[in-house]
């Protein structure tokens, strides 16, 4: 019986693999058909008959109603569903992603005779928390139980490659591209132990990107031309089997490049009217490459983001592990061995890049240990509960703590354990540890280098003589790396209600953790309006904006949640609590003034992917204010907005973009990286709104703060004046060239409000006040009292009598009616 999991799989977007760790090493479990890994792919011909693997791959051609690949991406998402047409059913992503995990099982159980029943599941790194949980429920629909670990991909490559490869390497870089999602993650070894610095990806960038590249920019074009067949197009339904084919025939022909410079795709296409038509195309590997440098682009610059964030630079990187098929690409391995336009760190391809990920998953399973119910001993006999790490990079000094227990009440005075492991090289004999008053013991063995060491409890009464003893032996694996904590990956907080995302559990916070953030409400609740609600969405990203970020859950609280009525300002402390293994997430609000608690709604399989209609609206008002900021960018001249809105048309992202759009009326995996990518540029947009307007606000801030400097010197009586002006000229000066609108915002009200306070010690404040009155003069009743005060006013400003403006104003704000005053304070005082 195992101990521990051992079993590690990777779920890809397009192929799935399964490994496992034995004594002597990890290896990959082959597939009926003697294949390392299975095609992501479920075809459903008939009722009850479910086939995965590659015939499924092939039926996505030929059957393109009743086959479905490339699903993975949809996981989470509400609403997806494949609906195979003979067998009459429906199917959630989570649900074929399920069928892939029952086939890889079943690999298992040809080969052992039983099914695993838990499994080291790797998702990507940048998968949100509803992919994630998504994966999780998946496994438990394909039998393999709720304590399946998920491990990020490239934790797994990583643990793969120093498994294997002894190295003094400190720092490593993974390069993850796979079908359908990216993956950048800087990894540092110390010491045998493998951490997770940083990392920065694309859950909706892969290979799958460019085998439709390959069809909407070269394939589909040709075919319009040579065949002559109308309104060719993705979205056209009556297309449907033909670009299935060309999609197929696109990855095969991408494949295939990475081995040759050209190939010919050969394929009969339909006619439309049921007939084949016969379509020949010679793809070269320069017009893959030309068409996949966008992508590879992006991916790049995802990795110097990784690097930035973690303050390292490419030197500081000793070699690049590349994970996933395709980068297996020729022209991609040598941009990125290119110090200017790739990154020029050392690349490490030494492991196959379609199974790597499975195999590090294994070497994680060795260390996790199957959840098993306590051992019970029976009266007379006894039982131990061990605790050590199945996995050690260490070869001595090892802990084990155990506690033995029986069916009766024992004296443990005079018990001992001794541990040993007679197949050892040399073999182990520990020495006799005796147990304390309640049966416990902590001990430490040796194991050998590079191997699973296998030992015995030895339990012996105060007269020596060996007992019977239930859960006797145990092992422990040496290898040469042992994975860190798990690191959050993705930013989680809350949007406040000015619209703005506050992090509260910050990317890079190792797991498990838990943290509060004090907030006060906006608004009452009183019972008496039951229509009321206070609403805090959480979020996940790393916009500074809320809605630019993904929406994962909400708070809400309502009249008819609290006892008594909540006043605005009350204080609410936030809570988010995350595990490490399933990425569970807990978000709980406490109100003190009404000593409760809410728990928030976390949407754990409820992401949405908009629709055509509304992407297409998104695109036209980006393309808009693309178009009104680079006019704004020039005409102001902001040199860092220009070379923002340069590098957005070097990207080329909007005809990318548009390509995306249209293929979303079809397709919702298109939709979910249209929707990743509009966002992604919106707040590429926000940023530049932001360098426009920076230097506008700066010039305000100083004329302000000049203005405050004039009056502080003809009218500042107190020294505290001068004080505070000083503090808020060092405060704009720290800003430095990273000053943002909102921080400068703040910094002109308080500029404002020292200008008001400078000014109403001034003789001009009375001046003002007057000026403001007499524009509100057709407002005052009755008209000749009016009159009569202004005349007196102007005279006295003309006469430099002053002192009777006071009294003067006093009598015009009379004649006013209720309210008509507010004008003059905001305008006068310079309340924003």
């Amino acid at each position: 019986m195992r101990e521990t999991i051992d079993f590690g799989i990777d779920l890809g977007t397009t192929n799935s693999a399964i490994a496992v760790a034995e004594d002597d090493g990890v290896r990959i479990i082959k597939n009926n058909e003697g294949w390392d890994y299975t095609p992501s792919a479920v075809w459903c011909p008939r009722p009850g008959v479910v086939h995965v693997g590659r015939r499924a791959r092939e039926r996505t051609e030929s059957e393109a109603r009743d086959a479905y690949a490339e699903f993975k991406q949809e996981m989470g998402v509400a609403g997806a569903q494949r609906h195979f047409r003979r067998a009459g059913i429906t199917m959630t992503p989570k649900e074929l992603s399920a069928e892939v995990l029952r086939s890889l099982r079943q690999d298992v159980a040809q080969e052992y005779g039983y099914q695993p029943e838990a499994a080291v599941i790797t998702v990507p790194a940048s998968f949100t928390l509803n992919q994630s949980n998504a994966t999780g429920e998946a496994a438990v629909l394909a039998g393999l139980g709720p304590d399946c670990p998920l491990v990020q991909e490239p934790t797994a490559a990583a643990i793969a490659y120093g498994a294997r490869e002894a190295t003094d390497a400190d720092h490593w870089m993974v390069f993850d591209l796979g079908g359908g999602t990216f993956d950048a993650a800087v990894m540092a070894q110390h010491d045998g132990e493998l951490q997770l610095l940083q990392h920065a990806g694309d859950p909706y960038l892969g290979g799958k990107l460019i085998d439709w590249a390959l069809v909407d920019d070269l394939l589909a074009p040709a075919v319009q031309r040579d065949l002559g067949l109308a309104e060719f197009t993705r979205r056209n339904p009556r297309w449907r089997r033909n670009f299935a084919k060309l999609k197929l025939e696109a990855e095969n022909a991408k494949i295939a490049l990475s081995r040759t410079t050209e190939v010919d795709i050969f394929v009969d296409l339909d006619d439309g009217e049921g007939n084949p038509e016969p379509f020949e195309f010679t793809l070269t590997r320069g017009a893959l490459d030309d068409l996949a440098l966008p992508y590879y682009v992006r991916a790049i610059r995802l990795c110097r983001d990784a690097l930035a964030e973690s303050g390292l630079r490419p030197d500081h990187i000793d070699r690049m592990l590349l994970v996933g098929g395709a980068t297996l690409s020729p022209g991609l391995r040598e941009l990125l061995a290119d110090p200017a336009q790739g990154l020029g760190i050392a690349l490490d391809h030494s492991q196959d890049p379609s199974t790597v990920v499975a195999r590090g998953a294994a070497v994680f399973a060795r260390g996790v240990r199957l959840r098993r119910a306590p051992r019970q001993a029976a009266t007379g006999e006894f039982a131990v509960e061990l605790t050590h790490p199945s996995l050690t990079v260490d070869t001595t000094g090892i802990p084990v703590v155990g506690q033995v227990t029986s069916g009766g009440t024992v004296d443990w005075t005079g018990y001992a354990v001794t541990l040993a492991n007679p197949e050892g090289r040399p073999p182990f004999r520990g020495p006799r540890t005796e147990l304390n008053r309640e049966g416990a013991f902590y001990t430490e063995v040796s194991v050998d280098a590079r191997a699973t060491s296998r030992f015995v409890v030895e339990l012996t009464d105060r007269a020596g003589t060996r007992q019977r003893l239930t859960g006797d032996t145990f092992s422990i694996s040496h290898v040469p790396v042992v994975p860190g904590d798990a690191i959050l990956t993705g930013t989680l907080g809350i949007g406040r209600a000015d619209g703005s995302f506050d992090p509260v559990l910050r990317k890079g916070t190792p797991l498990p953790a838990m943290v509060t953030r004090t907030y006060r409400t906006t608004i009452p609740l009183y019972r008496a309006q039951p229509d009321a609600v206070i609403r805090i969405p959480l979020l996940e990203g790393e916009r500074r904006r809320a809605d630019r970020n993904t929406r994962v859950g909400l708070l809400e609280i309502r009249p008819r949640d609290v006892r008594i009525d909540l006043p605005a300002q009350s204080e609410v402390e936030v809570t988010f609590e995350i595990q490490a293994g399933s990425r569970e997430v807990l978000v709980t609000a406490d109100i003190p003034v009404v000593r409760q608690q809410f728990e928030a709604t976390v949407n754990r399989s409820e992401l949405r992917a908009p629709g055509h209609e509304e992407l297409a609206d998104r695109l036209r008002d980006l393309e808009s204010r693309l178009t009104t900021l680079r006019d704004q960018a020039e005409f102001a001249y902001v040199e860092r907005a220009r070379r923002a809105l340069d590098d957005i048309a070097a990207q080329r992202a909007l005809p990318q973009l548009r390509k995306e759009v249209d293929a979303a009326a079809v397709d919702t995996g298109a939709a979910l990286t249209c929707d990743r990518r509009l966002r992604d540029l919106e707040a590429q947009l926000d940023d530049i709104e932001e360098f426009i307007e920076v230097p506008e606000l700066q010039r305000e801030l100083w004329e302000r703060l000049n203005a405050c400097q004039d009056l502080v010197e003809h009218h500042g009586d107190q020294p505290v004046d001068q004080v505070d002006l000083q503090s808020l000229r060092d405060r704009v000066s720290a800003l430095g060239d990273d000053a943002r609108p909102a921080d400068l915002r703040r910094l002109i009200k308080r500029a404002k409000e020292l200008w008001q306070e400078l000014l109403r010690r001034s003789d001009r404040w009375d001046i003002l006040v007057f000026n403001g009155l007499v524009s509100l003069r057709d407002q005052m009743s009755p008209r000749r009292e009016a009159d009569i005060a202004i005349t007196e006013g102007n005279e006295a400003i003309a006469l430099n009598r002053l002192d009777a403006l006071p009294g003067i104003n006093q009598r015009l704000y009379g004649l006013l009616p209720p309210g008509a005053a507010e004008p003059i304070d905001r305008r006068t005082g310079g309340v924003s």
